[in-house]
């Protein structure tokens, strides 16, 4: 089953539009008129009727004559130095409007049509999965058949609860909308038995013509590879090993579906975490990369995929791969912990609490018989609520006993949903894909619609619902 957890965030948001320029510096000139105050050259005539006498100046009179003119000249000069400064300062503005006019982001366009939806259908619930694909198919890329696992090189069997017509059931409704019906096949074998098979040319080879045999014998438009043994179970003292190998299996198996007009999807863990998935190898030979970025939290109480871990991860895989070949993992489940227990609880060993898978609709309807309101937590952009739950009975000996459960639950609703399909929709990638179909409900898809149209916020906001800065954010 795809998914797992890694590292953390770098937001994102397109600059504001510069909403007016800076107001042009406003009033008068320093220097507005010529203050100067030149003397007439005459002595004021002392009658009428008299000729005045020619005057003789002395050294002092001229002196005092000339102040005027030196004061004059400092003026202008610190008029000057005004006006320099003023130029300058309008200069610098100019280069600064100029520079933010040519280095800010441009208005956000898609480069393409909105995102596409795909989805596994889990053979435990094919029929709800069923469902919310025929109710939204016009917007589906593809539709996976998640019920397959390679067993050995030679072999890719169904898993025993795959009901009997199911395949043909789904064969049908993807024909009938037009979408592309793959196979999503699992590593079913032992800890490093597939790196030892891809480590080998030969069964290689072997492996490779299995997965096209068992493609053409089914009907199947492509094959979705979900292969975590190499992550979560052979170590990473084996990835530099198993790194190369697995770059040639995908590669040979892409070009051997290619010639037969089929797709190759690998569906994946981060890059960052999990590099012996090779992503900028893999991005040059495959058709999609589907990035499994949710089980954050596993072990302990935490949001499911913090979104801005999400952020980062899907960044980091747009360095490796084009965009257009990336789609996001979106989780439609949650998790249910006894996060405290106090006495002791009836049962077994294997009898006692612990940790549950919860769906985005049986979340809420968990929450609504237990009474309480689960809260939005803005950081992580996930639902959580908690409960306490009291047990009675006997312990394995007989013994009655009673204990007291406190429950943290963390899950992906509508509106996370939302929020990831719309981060997909703005990093420009090709689309989603759930984990998983019947997982779902109608709100589900009407945030997915509103995030196909870029619409940032939904639902509305609302003043009066519940928020939380729970503690649990870091998994």
């Amino acid at each position: 089953m795809p998914r797992r957890r890694g590292s953390l965030p770098v937001p994102w948001s397109a600059m504001d539009d510069l909403s007016a320029a800076p107001r042009r510096a406003s009033g008068r000139s320093p220097v507005g008129r010529n203050e100067r105050n030149e003397p007439s050259g005459r002595n004021e005539r002392a009658g009428r009727g008299r000729p005045a006498r020619p005057v003789t100046r002395s050294s002092a009179s001229r002196g005092r004559a000339e102040e005027p003119k030196k004061q004059s000249a400092a003026s202008a000069r610190r008029t000057g130095r005004r006006l320099l400064a003023l130029t300058i300062g309008a200069i610098v503005l100019l280069g600064a409007l100029i520079g933010y006019a040519l280095t800010r982001p441009k208005e956000w366009d898609r480069s393409g049509p909105p995102i596409v939806v795909s989805g596994w259908a889990p053979y435990w619930q094919t029929d709800s999965a069923l469902a919310s694909f025929n109710d939204n198919r016009g917007i589906f890329n593809d539709l996976s058949l998640f019920a397959y696992q390679a067993t050995a090189a030679d072999a890719v069997v169904p898993f025993s609860g795959l009901g009997a017509g199911v395949l043909d059931t789904y064969r049908t409704a993807a024909r009938a909308a037009g979408v592309k019906l793959t196979a999503s096949i699992i590593d079913g074998t032992a800890a490093h038995a597939m790196a030892g098979i891809l480590a080998d040319p030969a069964s290689r080879k072997v492996h490779v013509d299995t997965i096209i045999a068992f493609a053409d014998a089914n009907g199947f438009d492509g094959i979705d590879l979900d292969y975590e043994k190499f992550a979560f179970s052979d170590g990473r003292d084996t990835w530099e090993a198993t790194r190369p190998n697995w770059v040639s299996f995908v590669t040979d198996l892409a070009a051997a579906l290619h010639h037969t007009g089929k797709t190759l999807t690998v569906s994946v863990p981060s890059s960052g975490d999990y590099p012996v998935y090779d992503y900028e190898a893999m991005g040059k030979v495959v058709d999609k990369i589907r990035i499994m970025a949710y089980d954050y939290s596993t072990g302990e109480a935490g949001p499911i995929a913090p979104i801005e871990w999400v952020r980062d991860v899907v960044k980091s895989a747009k360095k490796l791969v084009p965009a257009s070949k990336l789609v996001l993992g979106v989780p439609v489940y949650g998790y249910d912990w006894p996060a405290t227990i106090v006495g002791t609880c009836p049962g077994t060993e294997d009898e006692q609490p612990t940790r549950k898978n919860v769906s985005s609709k049986s979340a809420a309807a968990l929450a609504a018989a237990r009474g309480v309101v689960p809260t939005w937590d803005p950081i992580n952009a996930e639902r959580t609520f908690q409960y306490t739950e009291q047990l009675t009975g006997v312990d394995a000996a007989g013994t009655p006993v009673t204990c007291t459960v406190g429950h943290v639950v963390w899950y992906a609703d509508a509106q996370a949903v939302h929020d990831r399909a719309y981060l997909a929709e703005r990093q420009d990638l090709s689309g989603i894909a759930l984990w998983s179909l019947g997982s779902d409900d109608t709100a589900v898809w009407e945030g997915i619609a509103q995030a196909r149209a870029d619409i940032e916020i939904w639902p509305p906001v609302d003043s009066t619902a519940a928020t939380s800065t729970s503690a649990f954010t870091s998994g």
